[in-house]
């Protein structure tokens, strides 16, 4: 989703070292390639973030910043190598150490709208950079300069899209000469939510050896995807996003190959009106602009059916595949930010995910009801600022 200005920036040729891609090996994380886009003074800093909403004046701006785009060896959802894109916010300061912060952005259909190429969630990095953050902003694969279709909430590449943005900007750092404590945050709403849950399960099942989670705030994500959200997106009910639907089968079907065609499974027109707009050219509105307002009518009859009442239907398998509470307790301070009149992902998912950790022994869960009567656009920015405040008071 976008929720923030445009940033526009012209590209500097002053870059990151990084090995020729040709000659390197797999190896998960590897930098590739690094350029940077711009630089910020404080007072520059300071004027874009108060300029957006006095509001953030609240927030230290201490250092100056260089906006870079990386690019970086990572896996696909079926292991193999790809490459990844991402942007990097230095605080330009080599005396000091500084915590990683990764933030993962909302859910996205063109392209080149991502952090790296200056879409407009890349604010949110200017916003926590200068206040004394490292931060990181992958554009998961498929996005910016990944190939191939999104494959849009599928947890465990957004996982490991996540973590190997991590490794590669500690290699940023180090060419740079910045230096990085040993705290590790991670924010992100809406799909940002969902990916954030999945990297911090993916680096506290995985990775403990390597990273340090002190605290992470997923915000207004499809957490109970195959329960909460479904039933949201399914029902007989008109829903403002209807695009979200044929997005999430189109990239399940690519990781599960659920169905051959797309006439297996979408009734005509959608068959062929839906495709071609998924080819990261199209804004999530234009895809709506042919979508019925009711998501499942694009379904043919007799595949919703089976989804509704059988368990063993392979798109319902693949939603269960990617809930990400069931099967890892929290052990890193988590606070769940919602608000009760989210439209498009439902305050459930929040309730449902802190209910589950709870039974299951975790003591670190936490929910933040940023406001009751705010929307899905209009609780994202004042979750944010609550989310910087609670990073600043664990900050070292």
């Amino acid at each position: 989703m976008r929720y923030l200005i445009i940033l526009s920036a012209g590209l500097f040729l002053l870059g990151c070292k990084a090995d020729n891609p040709l000659s390197v090996q797999t190896e998960r994380g590897k930098l590739l390639s690094c350029e940077l886009l711009q630089e910020y003074s404080i007072a520059e800093a300071d004027s874009i973030i108060t300029g957006y909403d006095e509001f953030l004046a609240i927030y230290p701006v201490d250092y100056p910043i260089r906006i870079y785009r990386i690019t970086y060896i990572t896996v696909d959802p079926f292991g193999e190598e790809t490459t990844a894109s991402g942007a990097v916010i230095l605080p330009m300061d080599t005396t000091v150490s500084f915590p990683l912060c990764s933030y993962q952005h909302g859910t996205i259909t063109e392209r080149y709208e991502v952090p790296s190429f200056e879409g407009g969630e890349l604010f949110l990095g200017i916003v926590f950079a200068p206040g004394g953050y490292v931060v990181c902003m992958p554009d998961y694969l498929g996005l910016g300069l990944g190939e191939g279709l999104h494959p849009y909430c599928h947890a465990k590449s957004e996982a490991t899209a996540t973590v190997d943005m991590l490794r590669a900007t500690r290699q940023v750092c180090d060419e740079q000469d910045i230096h990085l404590n040993d705290q590790t945050f991670l924010f992100g709403y809406s799909q940002g939510g969902h990916a954030t849950m999945a990297a911090a399960r993916e680096l506290e099942l995985y990775h403990t050896d390597e990273f340090t989670l002190t605290a992470s705030a997923p915000m207004s994500g499809p957490y109970d995807i195959s329960g909460a959200q479904t039933e949201l997106v399914v029902s007989d009910e008109p829903y403002s996003a209807p695009y979200y639907l044929p997005y999430l089968m189109f990239a399940y079907n690519e990781v599960y190959d659920m169905y051959d065609q797309y006439s297996d499974f979408l009734k005509a027109p959608y068959d062929t009106l839906l495709p071609p707009l998924f080819d990261g050219q199209h804004a999530g509105g234009e895809i709506d602009g042919v979508m019925p307002d009711v998501p499942k009518e694009i379904i043919r009859p007799e595949v919703l059916d089976d989804f509704l009442n059988n368990s063993s239907n392979p798109f319902r398998i693949a939603l269960a595949d990617n809930d990400l509470i069931y099967d890892w307790v929290p052990q890193a301070p988590m606070i769940l930010f919602y608000c009760s009149g989210d439209e498009l992902v439902t305050s459930q998912n929040s309730v449902v995910a802190k209910e589950v950790f709870d039974a299951a022994g975790a003591t670190s869960v936490s929910l933040w009801e940023t406001n009751p009567t705010l929307g899905h656009e209009g609780c994202a920015e004042p979750s944010f600022i609550y989310c910087r405040g609670w990073f600043d008071s664990l900050k070292e």
